[in-house]
């Protein structure tokens, strides 16, 4: 039986469309095996108490690094978040110095509980602290 001429131009239609998503798949497959992964982060913190213009307040000094190769995150922005019961509220910030390292000073009135975020970027992900509780 002899195939009608829509019916080869059908097949041939089908085997490049096929043959076209074949290669869609293998190029995107290319592209994403070179795309570079966001690092993973590590942010953090431990309090020291000190007096400050013979004040009392609680340093909270933090630490951003890369997550597996342990390497200080120079200039990035860290977040100090107060914990409240809507959420967290931001109430500061500050660029990470050599090594990575961070400090806030605070002094806050009863119990207070903060974090320190990381909020990422292109090539890092976001990453926080565990909660420390401030209590004066």
């Amino acid at each position: 039986m002899r195939a009608s001429l829509m019916a080869r131009a059908g097949s041939v239609a089908a085997a490049a469309a096929i043959a076209t998503t074949g290669v869609m798949a293998a190029a995107g497959a290319a592209d994403a095996s070179t795309a570079h992964p966001r690092l993973a982060t590590h942010l953090g913190v431990e309090k020291r108490h000190a007096v400050e213009h013979h004040h009392h307040v609680t340093l909270l000094l933090g630490r951003l690094s890369t997550k597996h190769h342990n390497m200080g995150l120079r200039g990035r922005l860290v977040f100090l978040d107060r914990v409240t019961k809507k959420g967290l509220v931001q109430v500061g910030h500050e660029r990470t110095g050599k090594h990575g390292r961070v400090a806030f000073a605070v002094a806050p009135k009863g119990v207070v509980r903060f974090v320190l975020v990381f909020k990422g970027t292109p090539h890092l992900h976001s990453s926080h602290s565990h909660v420390v509780v401030v209590r004066h």
